[in-house]
């Protein structure tokens, strides 16, 4: 994989990871005003969706992160040596991942009890 390759497709990942992000806050948005707004009680389909938001994040997110995390690590000799590589290299992907995925199952542990009680 040439450098520049390389860097687009870790790009390309960032990016998704993104918007794997923003697309799960925002339906966890969307659902927890449902519940707030909503006409109460429990709701199966909304308890469902509540458990595939929350794992479409924390699976799909996980992934991507992987993937950065992989790419990183197979930087070529000349750019783990600049500047930027030494950045690079200094994150802590695994704990990222960790903590996305720990607040991700907090939120929808929250708005499962919420459907719930």
């Amino acid at each position: 994989m040439t450098p520049d390759n390389r860097s687009d497709v870790a790009m390309a990942r960032v990016t998704h990871y993104s918007g794997i992000m923003r697309t799960t806050l925002f339906t966890m948005l969307g659902i927890a005003a449902i519940i707030e707004f909503g006409p109460g009680g429990y709701s199966a389909s909304l308890a469902t969706l509540v458990v595939a938001v929350t794992l479409y994040g924390i699976l799909a997110g996980g992934v991507a992160l992987d993937d950065i995390n992989n790419l990183r690590q197979d930087l070529d000799e000349d750019t783990a040596n600049t500047a930027y590589g030494r950045g690079l290299m200094a994150r802590n992907i695994p704990l990222l991942k960790m903590i996305s995925t720990v607040l991700l199952a907090l939120i929808g542990a929250a708005e499962l009890y919420t459907i719930f009680v």
